[in-house]
């Protein structure tokens, strides 16, 4: 605590001036106590003197060692002071120095983070890289795998048909050959019964003869009716009739005739019949492969779903409409409707533009497909 100088003068006056009034009592008690009964003497003043200016040298002393004491104190405090300050000023360093190695540390410790998190996103993304790039190889494997299978039953599901084709067509010259033989010996037996048989054909042929000779008759009458009447009508009935049982004599013998060349076009047709359902049925395979291929499985599809679409082509074997003709109590709307869509996906089934016009005209112009997936989870 620091000393107002201002009141330091006036209390050491003041207390030399106690000093002083103290003494003169007691010098006047003291005189007071040795008055001896009264005697006329001469009055006399008794006085101290005080020396002012060893009063002012002891008072500056005093001063001076108060001044001392204070400018001792004024040091003492300005030590405590300085140490005080230049404690704080080491433990501030201390403190900034720690704060400065904290926030070092800390920046190192966020730059390490930093890179850690750096590294981590790296390596993830490296992996990420190679999962997807592993997912694409084995997606496109996969889809090979399908191709591969898809073309390998088609191959297989091909050389079958030529096979039954080839296999039916030596079954049926096998059976033409025995119907040759069985029709050989029929002609035989013909030829043994002929003359019964013409008896009995020209007793028939002549019965008809009649009967055609009497429709003949009426049909000419009606004619010459018409056009002559009664003049040419006798002249033109027999010519007729004549040329009319001539046309049944050459009719029963082309019919005769033509029983080989029947055969030989049954065959023909019987053929052209196997070649033509060979056709559709690996059109209706190319149809089921391509639908299937363009198919997505819904989650909720179970063996044993059912769906019949009724789809309408034109010659190009472009969709132009669907319809639901049935379903399934089991199939769901999901399944249904990603069948529906497979179908909308492939829009047009190119091969088909190369089938025969009759051909697709009576077969797929509209024509009814069933879809029922047999690999499906239970």
């Amino acid at each position: 605590m620091k000393l107002d100088h201002s009141y330091i003068l006036p209390s050491i006056f003041a207390f030399i001036v106690h000093v002083v009034v103290a003494l003169i009592v007691t010098s006047e008690w003291q005189a007071s106590s040795q008055i001896t009964p009264p005697v006329q003497i001469k009055q006399r003043v008794q006085a101290t003197l005080i020396d002012i200016d060893s009063l002012l040298a002891q008072q500056k002393q005093v001063d001076k060692a108060a001044d001392k004491k204070i400018a001792d104190k004024k040091a003492a405090d300005k030590k405590v002071a300085d140490k005080k300050a230049a404690d704080k000023k080491a433990a501030d360093k201390k403190a900034a120095d720690k704060k400065a190695a904290a926030k070092k540390a800390a920046a190192k410790k966020a730059a390490d983070k930093k890179a850690a998190a750096k590294k981590a996103a790296a390596k993830k993304a490296a992996d990420k890289k190679a999962a997807d790039k592993k997912a694409a190889d084995k997606k496109v494997a996969d889809k090979k795998a399908t191709d591969k299978k898809a073309t390998d039953k088609k191959a297989a599901d091909k050389k079958a048909a030529v096979k039954k084709a080839a296999d039916k067509k030596t079954a049926d010259k096998k059976t033409a050959g025995k119907k040759a033989a069985d029709k050989k010996a029929a002609d035989k037996k013909t030829a043994d019964k002929k003359a019964a048989d013409k008896k009995a054909a020209d007793k028939k042929v002549a019965d008809k003869k009649v009967a055609d000779k009497k429709v003949a008759d009426k049909k000419v009458a009606d004619k010459k009716a018409a056009e002559k009447k009664a003049a040419d009508k006798k002249a033109a009935d027999k010519r007729a009739a004549d040329k009319k049982a001539a046309q049944q004599l050459e009719e029963v013998q082309q019919a005769l005739d033509s029983l080989l060349d029947d055969e030989e076009a049954q065959s023909q047709a019987l053929e052209q019949q196997v070649s033509n359902g060979q056709a559709v049925s690996s059109a209706v395979d190319y149809i089921r492969d391509e639908i299937s291929l363009k198919w997505v499985r819904p989650a909720n599809a179970l063996t044993g779903m059912i769906v019949e679409l009724e789809i309408h082509l034109v010659p190009t074997g472009e969709v132009v409409d669907i319809q639901i003709s049935y379903r399934d109590i089991s199939a769901t709307d999901a399944f249904v409707s990603s069948v529906v869509k497979a179908v909308k996906k492939v829009g047009r089934f190119d091969k088909l533009s190369r089938l025969d016009s009759v051909l697709f005209d009576a077969n797929f112009r509209k024509f009814t497909l069933k879809f029922k997936p047999e690999d499906l989870r239970l």
